[in-house]
């Protein structure tokens, strides 16, 4: 624990561990499209140890003859913007361990015997009270701002009065539980039963020879099992054979459908993230991939407020930008809920084949890789490169919001910041790639793209030296291939784009010069065509830079 917390963070699952290693890497003191987000924080190499791949479901008929194989998700399209087109499957409680060790190298431990158990803030106050308790301790203590990340189960929501809308299907319940066999392959997701009626999957987890069960059906045993006897009772009815062999089953749960969202995403100066705001069903995969998104947004924005380079008029833009993307996603979760629970015989599944619908329950669609997640619509987003009547339609089309893009759309502001492949540093010749250049969640970067243009380049660097003086933003200059470009311009970081990649891919002409804003959630803050236009705009919402 540091010694002068500023952010109480309420909840070491997935979503509070990220928010709580972005903070650290801010220099925030605490107490405590998703690949892409955890490349940026430096935990991506020790997630894919102990990742699986996205195996292919493999669909048994009786015992471990597998009949067929299915796909089971939809990749990204190959592009040089996207260094991950592939999903991976991490067991919670190994992802939890590697981000808490992590955690632990920027000097911050997890306190898993601390509850909260009371909240007191007033309207216009600059703190917030946490009544924590402990064994053999109760402590109030003062914080400027509270994370909650205790789930769909935890008891910030309930202190602070806010609304979980949605429904509880009593009669949709999943058993989820950790076993080792040795029977079958660990290159599939392997599959035995009927949707709607009994469905057993057994997934391979690390380590092996461990598999995740996830059971579901209206014809489950009531109650679920609770040991080895009887989880291998259910699995021999289901699999209506008795050749493969379960044992020593761990993390034993039983998961209803409970989808809700509160109706708004914080109270005064607590902020609900993940689980905590919004709660979806696993047939979509996204309850940790939506909270991580929520933990990355609101951190850096957090972070800026304590270090007064914003106002706390920023915080107001977490709910503004995540809501509708949430909503969306719940959306999207829920149908594909609605397909793995509901009895839907083989006749139906060949019906949906041949009206060009994947046909199995389990297929999950491209949206859930989060790549197409953007904030066009959001206030602290800026589109520069239009023409006035370009911009109305801007202003207009920022009304309908669609928070998961359109395919074949142009990059506009409020998008994910594209990756670029093949630069070239000047000052050490070095190749590396554009997310590596910007890793860190901790600062915005200013792309120039210098262009081949006569434009004065060192009266734009002087310009934006300021916003680097004061912590806000570094500045990267991108030179197009076969340019003539310095190998050390004071302030900042030089690239060559060697084949042209962070050209094309933010869609910009050489010929002339652009700015980027890409935030430290990796999504793109502005487009700008001059300095004064990125300033006008930085001004808006760094007004701790404007007025030092």
């Amino acid at each position: 624990m540091s010694a002068t917390p500023a952010i109480l963070i309420v909840g070491s699952g997935p979503t509070g561990l990220i928010a709580a290693i972005t903070l650290r890497q801010n220099g925030i003191p605490i107490r405590p499209r998703t690949q892409e987000v955890l490349a940026s924080i430096g935990v991506l190499d020790d997630v894919m140890t102990i990742a699986t791949p996205p195996f292919m479901i493999g669909a048994h008929g009786i015992g471990k003859a597998i009949v067929e194989e299915i796909k089971w998700a939809e990749e990204a399209d190959a592009s040089l913007g996207t260094p991950y087109v592939h999903p991976i499957s991490v067991h919670q409680s190994v992802f939890e361990d590697v981000l808490r060790k992590h955690l632990e190298k920027l000097g911050t431990k997890v306190e898993l015997s601390v509850e909260l158990v009371g909240i007191e803030q007033s309207e216009g106050s600059n703190t917030v009270f946490a009544r924590l308790k402990g064994q053999d301790m109760e402590i109030t203590e003062e914080y400027e701002y509270i994370i909650a990340a205790d789930g769909a189960r935890g008891t910030t929501r309930r202190m602070l009065g806010v609304s979980f809308l949605g429904n509880t299907e009593e009669g949709d319940k999943m058993f989820v539980a950790n076993v080792e066999c040795t029977d079958i392959d660990r290159t599939h997701w392997h599959r035995w039963g009927v949707f709607g009626v009994g469905v057993f999957f057994l997934k391979p987890v690390e380590p092996a020879p461990m598999f995740q069960i996830q059971a579901m059906g209206a014809e489950l045993p009531n109650p679920l099992p609770q040991d080895d006897e009887g989880i291998q009772k259910m699995f021999n009815h289901i699999s209506k054979s008795n050749d493969i062999k379960l044992k020593n089953a761990t993390c034993i749960s039983e998961w209803r459908a409970n989808i809700r969202m509160v109706d708004r995403f914080s109270v005064g100066r607590v902020f609900l993230v993940g689980e905590s705001a919004h709660c979806h069903s696993p047939a979509g995969g996204q309850g940790a991939n939506t909270g991580i998104l929520d933990a990355a947004n609101i951190s850096w924005k957090l972070a800026l407020v304590h270090k007064r380079l914003s106002s706390p008029s920023l915080l107001q833009t977490y709910e503004d930008e995540r809501m509708p993307v949430v909503a969306e996603m719940l959306n999207l979760t829920s149908d594909l809920h609605r397909l793995a629970f509901a009895r839907m015989p083989p006749s139906t599944l060949e019906a949906r084949k041949r009206d060009g619908v994947p046909g199995d329950p389990m297929w999950r669609p491209r949206q859930g890789l989060q790549l197409g997640v953007n904030c066009r619509w959001s206030p602290i987003v800026f589109e520069g490169r239009e023409t006035q009547e370009e911009a109305k339609k801007i202003e207009s089309a920022k009304a309908k919001v669609s928070p998961y893009g359109v395919a074949g759309d142009k990059l506009r502001a409020g998008d994910r910041a594209p990756d670029a492949s093949f630069l070239v540093d000047t000052a050490t010749g070095v190749q590396t790639t554009l997310f590596n250049a910007i890793a860190g969640l901790n600062k915005h970067y200013i792309l120039v793209f210098v262009g081949r243009t006569s434009v004065d380049l060192d009266t734009s660097i002087s310009a934006l030296d300021k916003y680097r003086r004061a912590g806000l933003a570094s500045t990267i200059l991108l030179f197009p291939a076969g340019s003539h470009a310095p190998a050390d311009v004071p302030g900042t970081r030089s690239f060559v784009d060697s084949k042209g990649h962070a050209y094309a891919g933010f869609e910009v002409d050489e010929t002339s010069r652009l700015y980027a804003l890409v935030r430290p959630d990796g999504m793109i803050g502005a487009f700008a065509t001059d300095v004064e236009q990125l300033r006008r705009f930085l001004a808006g919402f760094a007004s701790g830079v404007e007025t030092a």
